[in-house]
């Protein structure tokens, strides 16, 4: 068996979790006293004596009385939670703390805890046994200080608890289930005016400013806001009602912004089994026979490289990015005076996706705490799916924000019905997550970025590199192609 099958063997066997006993069970201790008790009838039928029988009668009862002592602990152990529910930010330091009581006068002096705690790289919780001795009205605190990586949302708490007796004979679960929900909220990014003119629609540059005198038609009144001019003030209606009231106006630019937020997986959790030569082939295709840059050619395994280090937390670590990039768009659309529509996929909902319309950023708060704790879904879970939700969406722009780039997502994109249509003044935008050092070959992956921004941009999408690290984007591929071409 080859390393690579070695090594996944292994972590397989490493992830099934604790092993799970009966309500109440024998331990391997059983056997010790079952020796006893057959070494006592012996020595009964030898002896034949009073003493040899009351101790022979005590060795027959005694498991049972231990037995007993142990289920009274169902009735004493507790697990007390500071809190239900907690909200932090992701690589900010958080405390966490809960406490296990012992309210008898008993002591029970062998308790095994099954607790869900944060791994060591605080990618996720997971379950393990912590050995506990519990003392007559004593309180045991499990408490510790860590950075969440990610967003989301963590169980930190107990599960169950193994009670065993002074002899170990006995095995008592008593379930507990009692968790504390961690919610970890990514940053919320703000792009400056200055780097908005990098990843900003090319309809706000060319479209008329609705502040312009161009009037095409009014299209809505609404209540004054600072900067509005005093032209547009319908000074009939603020009369009527003594607030300012202005006319809306309609100019012929898009308006309105639907954000699809793609959280799918898109790697699996472990690197694939692939040989040298795969790896050296998937390098010529990129690279070419010589080395040099084959302008036209396309990855035939676009995931292939990944970085073998990268795989246990790709999908968790590229949705993180792409909820910061989306939140990051979301304001910016908003500021920009645009009219959002705010979609994903999430198991949480009843439908299993979410579409929220947002005005101002005010609407966005309450929003925000759902989007920004949405778990990683399946890889079915795709664009095309996600832009069917929509309804009439023709004069809108469409912004995708996604976790990597592959011929399936690009063949999706270039094949959306809106991609080429909608309004005049709109170019769509495909905002894909940068993160070169997760890649064994970052500068085969920019090529393959580079040549999938020509095909985008033949159909009305313009292809962005996201860095959510900087709050930025890299850079604009399409521009990019076109300059060098």
């Amino acid at each position: 068996m080859s390393s690579r099958k070695k090594e996944k063997k292994k972590s397989t066997g490493e992830n099934k979790g604790p092993k799970r006993y009966r309500s109440v069970s024998l331990t391997r201790g059983a056997w010790l006293w079952l020796a006893v008790w057959l070494a006592g009838i012996v020595f009964t039928q030898m002896l034949r004596s009073p003493a040899s029988n009351i101790v022979f009668g005590f060795l027959t009862v005694f498991p049972f009385i231990l037995l007993l002592y142990t289920l009274t602990s169902r009735a004493s152990v507790r697990v007390f939670l500071t809190d239900d529910n907690k909200m932090t930010e992701k690589l900010k330091e958080f405390d966490y703390e809960f406490r296990i009581y012992n309210e008898s006068i008993l002591p029970y002096p062998f308790i095994e805890a099954y607790v869900v705690l944060p791994c060591s790289d605080s990618v996720r919780c997971s379950e393990r046994p912590v050995r506990v001795s519990l003392p007559p009205l004593c309180v045991y605190n499990v408490s510790n200080t860590v950075r969440f990586r990610f967003r989301g949302t963590y169980d930190i708490g107990v599960t169950s608890f193994y009670v065993y007796d002074f002899f170990r004979i006995w095995r008592v679960r008593i379930d507990v289930n009692s968790f504390e929900k961690i919610y970890v909220l990514p940053r919320r990014l703000h792009i400056d005016e200055e780097e908005s003119k990098t990843v900003s629609d090319s309809a706000k540059r060319m479209s008329k400013t609705p502040n312009s005198y161009e009037k095409i038609e009014i299209s809505d009144v609404r209540d004054y806001r600072p900067g509005d001019p005093l032209k547009s003030v319908h000074w009939k209606l603020s009369s009527k009602t003594e607030e300012l009231i202005v006319r809306d106006y309609n100019s012929g630019s898009v308006d309105s912004t639907y954000i699809f937020a793609d959280m799918s997986s898109h790697f699996p959790s472990e690197p694939p089994l692939r040989t040298e030569e795969e790896f050296n082939l998937f390098r010529k295709k990129n690279n070419g026979p010589e080395g040099g840059e084959q302008p036209g050619a396309a990855l035939a395994e676009p995931n292939l490289p990944v970085s073998d280090e990268a795989y246990s937390d790709m999908n968790e670590y590229l949705a993180d990015g792409v909820v910061e990039l989306a939140v990051a768009s979301v304001l910016r659309e908003l500021r920009d005076g645009k009219k959002v529509y705010l979609v994903w996929f999430d198991s949480r909902a009843e439908m299993g996706a979410c579409c929220y319309e947002l005005k101002t950023a005010a609407d966005f708060d309450p929003v925000f705490p759902i989007f920004a704790t949405a778990p990683s879904t399946d890889a079915d879970s795709s664009v095309d799916r996600l832009t069917s939700i929509v309804g009439d969406s023709e004069d809108a722009k469409f912004v995708f924000v996604l976790p990597t780039l592959d011929d399936r997502t690009v063949g999706v994109l270039s094949a959306l019905p809106g991609s080429s249509g909608g309004s005049t003044d709109s170019i769509n935008e495909a905002i894909v997550y940068h993160a070169p050092e997760r890649y064994a070959d970052p500068d085969a992956f920019d090529r393959y970025l580079e040549v999938s921004a020509q095909g985008l941009a033949e159909n009305g999408i313009r292809l962005i590199k996201g860095d959510p690290a900087t709050a930025s984007v890299v850079y604009d591929t399409a521009e990019k192609t076109e300059k060098k071409s």
